[in-house]
């Protein structure tokens, strides 16, 4: 068996996160998370806790989109649940 590249194996996980990355922004668990996000803002609250059962890189990847469009995140000490403001 060979050994590939520190650099090769830099690529091949680049190219699935960036995979992995848009099936997330794809999923019917971040049209809940943002559907949540609008039903609190609805009752006049700027906060949402969102938990995610297994994944934290997903949770990773939708707390770097929420930061990106100008919210306040904080991730829990299991990673797999996010506090959300605005």
């Amino acid at each position: 068996m060979k050994l590939q590249t520190a650099d090769e194996m830099k690529k091949v996980a680049d190219s699935n996160f960036e995979k992995l990355k848009a099936d997330a922004l794809a999923s019917d668990d971040f049209k809940n998370l943002v559907k949540g996000i609008e039903k609190q803002a609805e009752k006049g609250l700027c906060e949402y806790t969102y938990y995610h059962n297994t994944n934290k890189q997903i949770v990773a990847i939708f707390q770097q989109t929420l930061k990106e469009n100008g919210y306040t995140t904080s991730k829990h000490l299991s990673g797999l649940g996010l506090t959300i403001k605005w």
